[in-house]
């Protein structure tokens, strides 16, 4: 458009009515970037010995959270050993959770309770990995009192119902696993997720897929679902988290190449 052939525009370019156009239009254009810079990180259920965790912290530092489970919770005495795994991780700029089964409500809070003070105590941990969630709303009394144990303490509440849960339990937890199986069922499984998660900010959610070859991680990884944390490996049931994939640095790059 050249300015020369309509007059009116210039004055009205000056009038303060399109100067509060101009800062829409700026307000627009700077939100987009952002949206094109979102970019995802792992959550790795590093259910390792203590040295494999420190070989993994040794490797290219790179944000992600870390679940350590010593003895399916914190045990029945600290290890040394762990400690120095946690002090590694967290040095490679991870932040480390420690594992506790809730065993979906069943478990006594007491019981739950108690092994999140350990880790605190034990490893001074960033937060806690609540596994065995439940999902249905009838259960929120129970993990309120858990989430307000842990975040009591200053630290990250991470909840695992491996499904949709409740709406409640994103006002209990700052993480929540809504997708948690194979890669067979992947797709499907996000394409069926309920509108309201996916208008959760995706720092908020994560998936967990096994089963994967390198390539089914990379297109889990690359699948434009909700969650900001992805994390993709071939193990298999009943214990997929007991190794690392091999493809891990190729996953990790492509979690963090903004999308």
């Amino acid at each position: 458009m050249k300015l020369s052939s309509r007059p009116r525009l210039a004055a009205v370019l000056a009038s303060a009515a399109v100067a509060g156009l101009v800062v829409v239009v700026t307000v627009v254009a700077t939100r987009s970037p952002e949206r094109r810079a979102t970019c995802r990180s792992a959550l790795i259920p590093a259910y390792l010995p203590p040295k494999a965790i420190v070989e993994l912290a040794r490797g290219p530092a790179r944000p992600r959270l870390l679940v350590i489970n010593p003895a399916s919770g914190p045990g029945a005495e600290p290890s040394d050993d762990y400690r120095d795994a946690v002090r590694a991780a967290r040095h490679s700029g991870a932040r480390v959770l420690g594992y506790v089964p809730t065993t979906y409500a069943m478990r006594p809070v007491a019981d739950v309770a108690a092994d999140i003070d350990r880790y605190l105590s034990w490893y001074g941990v960033d937060g806690i990995f609540l596994d065995e969630t439940s999902h249905d709303a009838a259960h929120l009394p129970y993990y309120a009192q858990l989430s307000r144990e842990i975040r009591g303490s200053g630290k990250r509440v991470v909840m695992n119902p491996g499904v949709p849960p409740a709406r409640g339990y994103f006002d209990l937890a700052d993480v929540v696993v809504t997708f948690e199986g194979t890669y067979a069922d992947y797709n499907a499984a996000v394409e069926r997720m309920p509108e309201w998660i996916r208008r959760q900010p995706p720092g908020r959610i994560a998936h967990l897929v096994y089963g994967a070859s390198r390539e089914q991680a990379l297109d889990a990884i690359h699948n434009p679902g909700e969650a900001g944390y992805v994390y993709a490996t071939s193990g298999s049931m009943p214990d997929p988290w007991r190794d690392l994939p091999a493809y891990l640095d190729e996953e990790e790059e492509a979690l963090q190449a903004c999308s």
